[in-house]
């Protein structure tokens, strides 16, 4: 009884001070917009050429399935911080002088995890019976027929993605933005992976159950249908017959396939116990080694007599009676004279110094692979198939744009300067302009040899584009998990794909046009503007 009076009051808590943050609203906010495009039709679900008539059991079906992907998606994000929150707080520290343990802490973080994501599948049910209204097709509302594909698809679905977030955060190598765009590539992987492998034990959002059911309930209703599943805007482009879809008949044997993924989200829990370090480093599975006392001896020891010889100058007299005094003269160095002038090249190199600190060996191998990559390519396939790749390595460079100071509470410090926006501020965005054209300098090259001056201004326009969004992103929203997940969704979806419209990359001479071309350099005006006013704001609070 005490360890569920311990769950409950770990999860309350954590879930009020989550739903009053300004990225619950944002979200919230998304989510009802979502629920207006379903209801007018904007967002469909079809089945080859075929869409249900708009009563309780196909609404409910087709909202249910856009919850799961928005949020297994965007609540992912939203959730993905309660444990790096408590450690940026201290509040970890207290929590770690409680007799809590390790358990029911991850499970409590768990269950707000899953209640949060709850709220926003609460507003699209919903959404829902507005919808069924809305469509007037059927005005006859069955709660069950409704409900039940957000309790047994969307439910079980989300419990897997908020104990996924809670396992993210105990891995040191997933807990900061690595995970973050790691997470989306995972998400495309399941959305796909289960209608695909047609193994009800991979399906953890529901589409290969969905699809698998409709072909033998659709089979004998529509013989003309193939099979096929699509959901998204692009279906309002098509006409499509309609058939009565009355709801799924929840065997135990379904059922018991979407409670899976509760049992599921346990065992990630309980595995995440062996690698959380209960906010003390030392106790972690990954623990670095604790240094022997000798070197530890040697390391705040080197160099003590040096220094020592140096600042300190000894005189000893001794009496003849033979009692000895020391005296001791402590001499400082000298302050050296203040410079005449600001030097801008120093605190840009100071930029690019912080920019790259902490960076393995592994990340300039590959950064010089990719380089080497798009020497020995041509123009044209390094422009296309390597820059979305080039581009997306130093991603996690970027999102720390604007986000530095405040992560490492050194803002008062750095605010407090002379001219910290005149002086520090171009700096920081020239040193992420820099890195976009180092890491893209090998593709540069290529189209200067080839000639073509249309994609190196395209080139162009992208390497300060990119760090100008970060930066902006970053100084407005205070972490850089926002740039992470909007960068890696805008890249898959533009550069990677050549999207028109979307490739701020511009990696394809048939999309490029001088529209798209001056729309970015106007958009990356806009941010910079923004990410201004931004730093002014911060500076004035």
């Amino acid at each position: 009884m005490n360890t569920v009076r311990i769950l409950y009051h770990l999860a309350r808590a954590d879930f009020l001070e989550r739903v009053r943050r300004y990225s619950f609203l944002l979200t919230l906010a998304a989510t009802v917009y979502l629920g207006y495009a379903v209801i007018v039709d904007d967002v469909k679900l079809r089945f080859g050429d075929y869409r249900g008539v708009n009563n309780s059991a196909w609404v409910g079906l087709q909202m249910a399935m856009c919850a799961t992907i928005f949020v297994s998606l965007a609540g992912f994000y939203v959730v993905k911080n309660t444990v790096d929150r408590d450690i940026q707080t201290r509040v970890g520290q207290i929590l770690a002088t409680t007799p809590i343990d390790k358990l029911d802490y991850l499970f409590g973080k768990g269950l707000s995890n899953l209640a949060v994501m709850a709220v926003i599948v609460l507003v699209l049910a919903v959404a829902a019976v507005v919808g069924q209204f809305w469509a007037g097709q059927d005005l006859r509302v069955e709660l069950w027929p409704l409900l039940a594909p957000f309790l047994l698809i969307a439910l079980p679905a989300l419990a897997f993605v908020a104990a996924l977030a809670v396992f993210f955060e105990t891995l040191p190598g997933l807990r900061g933005g690595f995970g973050n765009v790691m997470y989306f590539f995972l998400w495309i992987f399941l959305l796909a992976y289960g209608p695909e492998a047609h193994n009800a034990f991979a399906d953890c959002l529901g589409f290969g159950l969905l699809e698998s059911y409709m072909k033998v309930g659709l089979y004998a209703q529509l013989p003309d249908y193939h099979g096929g599943m699509g959901i998204g805007i692009l279906a309002g482009l098509h006409s499509y017959k309609s058939f009565l879809w009355e709801g799924f008949a929840w065997r135990i044997d379904l059922v018991s396939m979407r409670l899976y993924w509760f049992a599921v989200a346990l065992v990630l829990l309980l595995i995440a116990t062996a690698f959380f370090d209960r906010f003390d480093p030392a106790r972690g599975l990954f623990r670095d080694r604790a240094p022997s006392p000798e070197r530890t001896r040697r390391r705040l020891f080197s160099g003590w007599r040096e220094r020592r010889a140096k600042a300190i100058t000894l005189s000893s007299s001794a009496p003849a009676n033979g009692a000895g005094t020391l005296k001791t003269r402590l001499y400082l160095p000298p302050l050296d004279a203040a410079p005449a002038q600001f030097r801008s090249g120093t605190l840009l190199l100071a930029e690019l110094r912080l920019m790259l600190k902490g960076q393995r060996w592994w990340w300039y191998a590959g950064a010089a692979g990719l380089l080497i990559a798009a020497l020995a390519s041509p123009a044209e396939s390094a422009r296309q198939d390597l820059l979305p790749w080039i581009w997306l390595w130093p991603a996690l460079l970027w999102s720390a744009m604007g986000t530095r100071e405040a992560r490492h509470q050194t803002d008062q410090l750095i605010f407090s300067a002379a001219y910290p926006v005149r002086r520090q501020f171009p700096a920081m965005w020239l040193a992420g302009v820099i890195v976009a054209l180092l890491t893209g300098a090998g593709v540069a090259l290529r189209v200067i040899l080839a000639g073509d001056w249309t994609g190196l201004l395209g080139l162009s326009v992208g390497a300060i584009f990119i760090p100008t969004l970060a930066l902006a992103l970053g100084v407005w929203s205070g972490t850089s998990k926002l740039f992470e997940v909007v960068y890696t969704i805008w890249w898959y979806a533009g550069p990677l794909n050549h999207v028109p419209g979307l490739d701020f990359m511009f990696t394809s001479p048939k999309l490029f046009s001088d529209h798209t071309l001056w729309s970015y350099l106007a958009a990356t005006v806009v941010l910079f503007g923004c990410a201004l006013l931004g730093r002014k704001r911060q500076i004035q609070v």
